[in-house]
């Protein structure tokens, strides 16, 4: 087991040999159940899965690798180039030839089968466009392509790597990290990620923050009271509730058991807040409320606002796709913030993305942190955020 604690940034920086607690999967299994989260209250098929490349983590943003039916699919751009391919897309009849030294591997959207050499060899899924990407399984990746491809149950996440490429520096869950470019409050951070830009890291504080009292993430990690298991935990938790909270179904919620399910992942310091979200899921059923998203917590980018929680920058995408008034259709204390910042109601099947600083508690007064800390019932994508529409 790991035990890793953020108490120093040599701790922090290891070489991709030092890993340890990973299993490289060669066939890569058609489901990745461990891996994904669910919201089986909220009715939506498809879960966002961090896919790691050679150290850079894709980004929740359009196209970002997800899980349905069992399959993970991964955006053919995210590999584009690697793996010592080349690449030609036949736009009149949907396929993607791709060459590999004396390999052909031709991929039609629609079929879940490939040809390599012109012999039919099964996917385990379809080829598809989605939000004008194409998405194709994994086992392209793990069983065509020869790339190592790992799944770190620990982090949640699949990691692919170009055979003997050297990736340098990484922090304990397999990411590059960078010493060039550095944003400007970089001394408040353990270390600095490269999948990361600058502009996360220099975001402002939640106006919720009493400065003789707040420290920033370098400080907190510094106490030693933080280990990688514990922010593993903990970010699990936050990505199963943030879930449930952004993927919603007026057709398939069942109210009493969504609270339930909602519940679990919360600060259980008032038993009324069950009841509270209950409500918000009746009113989903009334307003015909759909709405699709996910949230990716970054576990380095931590502070404290002297306030009682600790806030985890966060990444954020959602999509309303149906509500019949504009009224509390999101299970967040702060939405009315929303129109505030976008300066204008947020639109019906419009995707939305930005950072917010999701806030942590517990109600233990002595916790065990990876065991206690849960999602803060005021915990807002609304609150101190970058929300945006995208484009």
């Amino acid at each position: 087991m790991r035990n890793f604690k953020f108490n120093s940034l040599s701790a922090i920086i290891r070489s991709k040999k030092a890993r340890r607690g990973m299993t490289i999967v060669i066939c890569v299994f058609a489901s990745l159940v461990l891996l994904i989260t669910t919201a089986g209250a909220a009715g939506t098929a498809a879960k966002a899965v961090n896919v790691i490349i050679d150290g850079i983590k894709y980004p929740l943003t359009k196209g970002h690798p997800y899980s349905e039916n069992g399959t993970t699919m991964i955006p053919f751009r995210m590999i584009s180039g690697k793996f010592g391919t080349q690449a030609n897309w036949n736009a009149a009849n949907q396929t993607l030839t791709l060459q590999q030294k004396e390999n052909k591997i031709v991929l039609t959207v629609g079929s879940s089968f490939a040809k390599v050499n012109g012999q039919p060899v099964a996917l385990g899924a379809m080829v598809v466009q989605k939000d004008g990407m194409t998405m194709i399984p994994l086992t392209v990746v793990s069983n065509l392509l020869s790339a190592e491809v790992e799944v770190d149950e620990f982090s949640q996440s699949v990691h692919i790597h170009t055979p003997g490429k050297d990736l340098g520096e990484l922090d304990y869950f397999g990411r590059k990290i960078r010493t060039t470019n550095l944003p400007k409050n970089y001394k408040d951070y353990p270390y600095i990620l490269e999948d990361i830009p600058n502009e996360m890291y220099e975001m402002r504080h939640t106006i919720n923050y009493s400065a003789g009292d707040a420290e920033t993430g370098a400080q907190v990690f510094s106490k030693k009271e933080l280990t990688s298991e514990d922010m593993a935990k903990i970010i699990k938790r936050m990505k199963i509730g943030f879930d449930l909270r952004l993927n919603v179904d007026y057709k398939t919620i069942n109210p009493a058991s969504y609270a339930k399910e909602s519940f679990k992942y919360e600060n259980q310091s008032s038993s009324i807040r069950e009841k509270e979200i209950e409500e918000y899921a009746e009113w989903v059923k009334k307003n015909k409320i759909q709405i699709e998203g996910a949230i990716d917590p970054e576990s380095s980018v931590l502070y404290y606002p002297g306030t009682g929680d600790y806030r985890v920058r966060s990444m954020f995408r959602f999509r309303i796709n149906s509500f019949t008034e504009y009224k509390d259709l999101f299970n967040d204390v702060y939405f009315k913030l929303a129109e505030f910042r976008l300066h204008e109601k947020l639109k019906k099947g419009v995707w939305y993305e930005g950072y917010a600083d999701l806030s942590i508690s517990t109600n233990y007064y002595n916790p065990i942190v990876g065991e206690h800390f849960n999602i803060d019932a005021l915990s807002s994508l609304f609150e101190n955020t970058t929300l945006h529409e995208v484009k």
